[in-house]
């Protein structure tokens, strides 16, 4: 008998426990919630874009880039461009040893 009273008063404390929980969870109104997504929204893929940037202030700069000049450059891109017109035949040369 001792054992029943105290799974009854298990489930007694267990629903009340429930009840206040399910009761707090959607404390919000319908439209509130609506508005809050709202601000929200894209806010994670805006930090982790900026978190990305190594150098947030590299569009202050404005001196000239250093590197390949303008006819270096266009070459390099010539051939780049080149080297996907043909297909070149791959060349296999088979060897066999024998030995004795």
């Amino acid at each position: 008998m001792n054992m029943l009273k105290g799974n009854v008063i298990l489930i007694v404390l267990l629903t009340v426990l429930s009840l206040t929980l399910w009761g707090c969870a959607g404390n919000l109104p319908q439209g509130k919630r609506a508005d809050i997504l709202d601000m929200n929204w894209g806010k994670s893929l805006e930090t982790a874009k900026n978190n990305q940037i190594l150098n947030p202030d590299a569009s202050e700069n404005l001196d000239p880039v250093l590197g390949l000049d303008g006819q270096a450059a266009e070459h390099t891109v010539n051939k780049y461009k080149e080297s996907f017109e043909e297909d070149v035949p791959l060349k296999t040369t088979t060897t066999f040893s024998i030995a004795d």
